[in-house]
């Protein structure tokens, strides 16, 4: 199974391991979700793991192997994701694994398991109160970088973020009006310059469409064209800003791509070869796969 791309990953929609249409969820998709994340952490109480990850398995074995999405899973711990790995008829159905709480600290012991699969791609969430601080976001980026699996995108969990500092978000709070805006900051300019790729944080405020329009213009500002949703309804709207956004900056792309001036005006805005080819670059890989 090849590598999944950073930009086919689009709205990833998160389905707990417990949902009643699990078994449809994973033949047929969920709303046109170019990805679902298949949740036995945050989402699955602690009552319920055992059954939830057993119940995973077997609806994995049961799925078709070829469809039109892409299908990760999320175990809640090290142990949980060796459960999944000792089931390969399962794995088979599966593209890559969402790894929750990841920092240099947790890094080993899913290291520890991850060695047995170095093949199996990955998506190792950021989300612990390390990240608040330089030295241990750097300290956790040199632990992305141990690892041997290959890394699709980083995710940016903001409500697990917002909860250690005793917050969560309020009504028409985009995630860049919380304390978090800085931490993103952060992330970006410490991870993507090594050269990963981060995927937006969620917008939990599922009844307002127009605070999620808000964010993901922001997120695509700030350069994500990968997006958690926690509801079906949330999945078109994401869609569109990324296609609607990807059809604007094509042109742009191509022109500089294409050029062989230093400098020249395009669209009204200055273009500059030496500053704006990796962003060039960068859009048109995405433009690929969106």
């Amino acid at each position: 199974m090849a590598t999944p791309r950073y930009g086919q990953l689009g709205a990833s929609l998160y389905v707990p391991a417990t949902h009643k249409s699990l078994d449809q969820i994973l033949a047929v998709g969920c709303h046109d979700a170019r990805s679902i994340i298949l949740c036995t952490e945050d989402a699955v109480a602690p009552n319920a793991v055992t059954w939830a990850v057993q119940r995973l398995i077997k609806a994995l074995k049961a799925a078709p192997q070829d469809v039109s999405f892409l299908r990760f899973v999320r175990p809640r711990n090290p142990f949980v994701l060796r459960q999944l790995l000792e089931s390969s008829d399962a794995m088979a159905r599966i593209d890559g694994v969402v790894i929750p709480k990841f920092d240099d600290i947790t890094m080993p012991a899913w290291r520890e398991v991850l060695n047995r699969h170095k093949k199996l791609a990955i998506m190792p969430t950021l989300e612990t109160p390390a990240l608040f601080r330089e030295d241990s976001t750097i300290a956790t980026l040199k632990a992305v970088q141990a690892l041997c699996n290959p890394v699709i995108a980083l995710r940016i969990g903001a409500n697990d973020l917002l909860g250690a500092i005793g917050l969560k978000r309020q009504p028409g709070q985009t995630v860049y009006d919380t304390p978090l805006r800085s931490t993103i900051e952060r992330l970006i300019t410490v991870f993507r310059p090594a050269g990963f790729e981060l995927s937006a944080p969620v917008c939990d405020l599922i009844g307002e469409p127009d605070t999620l329009s808000r964010e993901v213009a922001l997120d695509i500002a700030w350069g994500f064209y990968a997006k958690t949703c926690v509801h079906p309804a949330q999945v078109a709207l994401v869609e569109e800003h990324f296609t609607q956004s990807m059809a604007r900056q094509k042109p742009q792309a191509h022109a500089l791509l294409n050029s062989t001036e230093a400098v020249f005006k395009d669209s009204g805005q200055m273009l500059e070869a030496t500053c704006h080819t990796n962003w060039a670059k960068r859009v048109a890989a995405l433009q690929a796969t969106i």
